[in-house]
């Protein structure tokens, strides 16, 4: 007993020592975790615009000008070519190839959101935008800027330590664009760019290359809209997009669409059940009132269930009700019937003189009743009419009594 005291005293010792707090970012709360273009929507639902974010692709309508897709939504080809469609009636699509998905964390030392670049699955939808668009895919030499040191180069601990204002921009590249107003300064993360031939007027490039071709962001226009194709959409993202000139390249971006509705997409795809509701509002509506209706007639009732009073007794008659509503709930009606024919059943056996021949015309004779009556009380089965259930019940009835009188 003393080793084991001694023990024991020995392992309080070894944990009484000091503890160490490490700071640990855990990124945003409510709505702002879960929608990670809050920001943007937020800003621009300020200075007057119509905002939506949706979890599946939108109407397309008229009334929606500007739509912010990631490359999930794009996964058919007959789904980019119903973009398309929308497009030459003069919408404005942007792609988001990098960046653009709400699941992802941002407040870790090196962010990863997925991508388009990076996916192994295929998705036919990108590659016939980027076909009928005459637009290509190609490397891009990430070059740091003076504020986006390697964050590879700090341990965790270094990284936390860190104000928000100094580690935000940490590993980024930093490029130049200008659209319709003055140039701005634009950090990116991508190890991608797009090639596009010639940009012409009303289209706009930005971030050039080793080749005069090549560009991190590109708007062109098709028809009567326009698509815009961003490498890295993690500057319109809560956590980048108030730093440099992000959020004026959005608001300048939004610029060049028409007026109308600007939707931000979740990424994740229509299901069944978002088609028929969108294309078949009526026969939706019918399944929702006929399952409603289904339930009501079929489920128990609420409510907590009686328990059965032990200071009195039923009386037989409520007894035999219950089990008669109970049987014939249930379509039962041979267990009703069952007992009733066999009464006959012996009572006709004891009977002196009596023969399985012409059994029918035995209880007819002495019962009263026509053959078909006695037959059809002594054989029907699966009866759901109620009248012709009070029938029965009646002939058996009166064929027991006056068996029992004779």
């Amino acid at each position: 007993m003393k080793w084991i005291s001694l023990i024991l005293i020995c392992l309080c010792c070894l944990s009484c020592g000091k503890t160490e707090k490490k700071r640990r970012t855990l990124g945003y709360k409510g709505a702002a975790k879960n929608n990670p273009f809050l920001a943007a929507e937020r800003l621009l639902s300020e200075s007057g615009a119509e905002v939506e974010s949706l979890h599946g692709l939108s109407e397309f309508d008229d009334e929606t000008a500007m739509v912010f897709l990631p490359t999930s939504s794009i996964n058919t080809v007959g789904r980019a070519k119903r973009l398309l469609g929308w497009v030459e009636e003069g919408g404005h699509l942007v792609v988001m190839l990098e960046g653009g998905e709400r699941r992802g964390m941002d407040f870790v030392k090196e962010p990863s959101n997925r991508s388009f670049f990076d996916s192994e699955i295929e998705q036919p939808g990108i590659d016939y935008l980027l076909d009928e668009l005459g637009v290509q895919l190609s490397d891009w030499d990430h070059e740091r800027s003076d504020s986006g040191s390697d964050p590879s180069d700090l341990d965790t601990d270094e990284w936390e330590a860190l104000k928000e204002a100094d580690r935000v921009l940490l590993g980024s590249e930093q490029s130049e664009m200008m659209l319709q107003g003055e140039p701005m300064t634009i950090h990116h993360w991508s190890d991608q760019g797009l090639v596009y031939p010639e940009v012409y007027e009303h289209e706009y490039g930005s971030g050039e290359g080793t080749d005069t071709d090549q560009y991190r962001y590109l708007s062109v226009t098709y028809d009567q809209g326009r698509v815009t194709w961003l490498t890295d959409a993690r500057p319109f993202r809560n956590r980048y997009i108030g730093y440099a000139d992000h959020a004026r390249f959005l608001e300048e971006l939004v610029d060049l669409s028409q007026p109308g509705k600007i939707v931000f997409s979740s990424g994740d795809g229509d299901g069944l059940l978002s088609l028929l509701w969108r294309h078949f509002p009526l026969f939706m509506t019918a399944l929702i009132v006929a399952v409603a209706f289904w339930l009501w007639r079929h489920l128990p009732r609420f409510g907590p269930q009686q328990d059965i009073r032990d200071d009195g007794l039923r009386e037989y008659s409520s007894q035999v009700q219950g089990i008669g509503r109970f049987l014939w709930h249930h379509k039962r009606d041979d267990s009703m019937l069952v007992a009733m024919r066999a009464t006959v059943n012996r009572s006709l056996s004891l009977q002196p003189g009596a023969s399985q021949e012409g059994v029918f015309e035995q209880l007819s004779e002495k019962s009263g009743l026509p053959v078909e009556g006695v037959i059809e009380a002594m054989t029907r089965e699966r009866i759901h009419d109620p009248g012709a259930m009070v029938r029965v019940t009646k002939n058996l009835q009166l064929i027991g009594n006056t068996l029992l009188k004779n």
